[in-house]
């Protein structure tokens, strides 16, 4: 037996024609108003075929249902057919084929013409319509009725397709309640006779409604109600901008990861509505603020749990909004303890430079102090007076660079300070440490103005070293010490006859530590990044077999040089 089911509206329209034409509170207008709110239970889209409707519902909908079969009159009816036409006009939007479309289309029609030219003037006395105006409204109630059969397919209308839009309905429903109250006032104050008071009202609600549309996106640069609207639906009406902006200024004000969350959570608490009081929880300690009473709601991050006390049970959808605040909480402590680190990370780096650059200022004064010691060695060294004179000359020099050293180790910030000296001096008391190698010469003929001291001692102790080294390697190895002064400051040229730096030993040199017998390999490393710190660069400037050349310049004077 096919269904019959698309013809339930059809039939509804039909018997609710039939109870109006036989007016409401006859016999015959409640026994057909009856049938029509049969069929609206069997046709409704609200409650799903699945329910079981419990016995205290039944007996509930019976009484109603007879109150209402009992009270039943004109007004009854007409705001019936508005909620009638409110439930088809929140329907009617969300069908996509276009037959069913346009049968709703003929059904709101029907109800609407039902509503103003029949109902109203039936409930009212004083709401006469001219006798063809009458006519025309019963044939457009039942025309729109004759037209949407064709357009029902036993298919075509499924339980999925009966959805209603809460939003919509409301809309249409307040709409035509002010229309048809609307022309009932204007009858009274102004006197006006039904037709022209409704369509009074027609023309004042068409009005307000432009007024309105062009207020919700008035397309003049200007932020309309739609705008403002959405805004309060995307955050339902929680105040996340002021408590972002809150929380961005808190995030630059406090340093101290966990001082930081607890400030935090208390604004959270303070801010957010509905939030009672809130705890939370970390590896690091827990704490809490305001009532911890009410439904509790969870929300749990890597190592941050947050419990939220409100006064209202959070719905799916408050609850995916919260997630929004707390997940931006997680991610700001996590910066806060990750900046710690990296703070703490950059005083252990730094503490490992100083260490490291001062180890080798140390090394450097344990040479000079063990050619001390060998020279007195020699037979008659103490009644020397070349002795004596090199004493004179090594003693102050070295207590001069172990108090350089200590003062380095207790304020290693002060010792990135750049503290001058005379050029020639340093010169004078370069060439008298190495004086007595036969094979280093220096070359400081036009030597003048200030230099780093302490930067120039660092690289030619490092450098020479390293030239020791190469020089019990390879017999007849010579070194050249070149110092001049140019308008960008004082240059200093270290070159040797002897091998070229290897290829796998130059990518990391300067760079990072390299290959060394004799220590960690990283006093060029530190040299280099010592002199950035002062405003020179040190540079590799040849490497090829027979001369292998260091320089140390001002930086400037490397943007100088074509």
């Amino acid at each position: 037996m096919p269904s019959l089911s698309h013809l339930l509206l059809p039939a509804i329209l039909g018997f609710l024609y039939l109870t109006l034409w036989s007016e409401a509170s006859s016999v015959a207008g409640k026994a057909f108003f009856l049938v029509h709110i049969g069929l609206f239970i069997l046709w409704q889209p609200f409650v799903g075929k699945s329910y079981r409707i419990s016995f205290l519902t039944a007996v509930l909908g019976l009484l109603i249902l007879v109150t209402t079969l009992i009270w039943l009159d004109g007004w009854m009816l007409v705001l019936w057919i508005i909620i009638l036409i409110s439930i088809i006009g929140g329907k009617a939007p969300l069908f996509g084929d276009q037959r069913l479309r346009l049968a709703n289309l003929y059904c709101f029609s029907s109800l609407l013409v039902a509503l103003l030219l029949i109902a109203v003037p039936s409930a009212l006395p004083i709401a006469k319509l001219p006798e063809m105006l009458g006519w025309l409204g019963h044939a457009g109630t039942l025309a729109p009725i004759f037209l949407m059969l064709p357009l029902l397919k036993p298919s075509g209308l499924n339980r999925d397709d009966n959805v209603v839009d809460f939003i919509n309905s409301l809309i249409v429903m307040l709409t035509l309640a002010l229309l048809v109250f609307g022309s009932l006032v204007l009858m009274l104050l102004v006197g006006s006779s039904y037709v022209k008071a409704l369509l009074q009202s027609i023309v004042i609600i068409a009005i307000v409604l432009l007024m309105l549309g062009w207020a919700w996106n008035p397309r003049a640069g200007f932020t309309g109600l739609g705008n403002l609207f959405s805004r309060y639906l995307m955050s339902i009406g929680l105040p996340m901008d002021q408590w972002l902006a809150m929380l961005t200024d808190l995030a630059f004000q406090e340093d101290n990861p966990e001082i930081f969350l607890e400030k935090a959570c208390c604004n959270m608490a303070q801010h957010l509505p509905w939030v009672l009081g809130i705890t939370w929880e970390t590896d690091k300690g827990s704490g809490q603020y305001g009532i911890t009473n009410g439904y509790c709601s969870v929300f749990k991050y890597e190592e941050l749990t947050l419990h939220l006390y409100t006064q209202y049970q959070l719905t799916t959808t408050l609850h995916f909004h919260f997630n929004l605040p707390t997940r931006l909480l997680l991610k700001f402590y996590n910066d806060k303890k990750r900046d710690a680190i990296l703070k703490k990370l950059s005083y252990m780096q730094a503490i490992h430079e100083t260490g490291a650059r001062l180890t080798h200022d140390i090394k450097n004064i344990l040479q000079t102090l063990n050619a001390l010691c060998a020279a007195v060695n020699e037979p008659q060294a103490t009644s020397s007076e070349a002795y004596q004179a090199l004493l004179r000359r090594q003693l102050p020099a070295i207590s001069n660079r172990l108090a350089e050293t200590i003062d380095k180790l207790k304020a290693p910030q002060e010792s990135k300070k750049i503290k001058l000296s005379s050029a020639q001096d340093w010169v004078n008391n370069f060439q008298q440490r190495v004086g007595g190698t036969h094979w280093i010469s220096v070359d400081a003929s036009a030597v003048n103005g200030d230099l780093p001291e302490d930067l120039f001692s660092t690289v030619t102790e490092n450098l020479i070293q390293n030239a020791e080294d190469k020089h019990q390697r390879e017999t007849g190895l010579l070194v050249t010490v070149r110092i001049s002064t140019s308008d960008q400051g004082t240059t200093l040229e270290l070159s040797d006859n002897g091998a070229k730096i290897e290829e796998k030993i130059l990518k990391d040199l300067f760079a990072r530590p390299v290959p060394s017998s004799k220590g960690l390999g990283i006093g060029l490393m530190q040299a280099a990044q010592y002199a950035e710190t002062m405003g020179y660069k040190l540079t590799l400037a040849e490497n090829r077999m027979g001369r292998v050349a260091f320089r140390l310049a001002p930086a400037s004077d490397y943007l100088d040089t074509p």
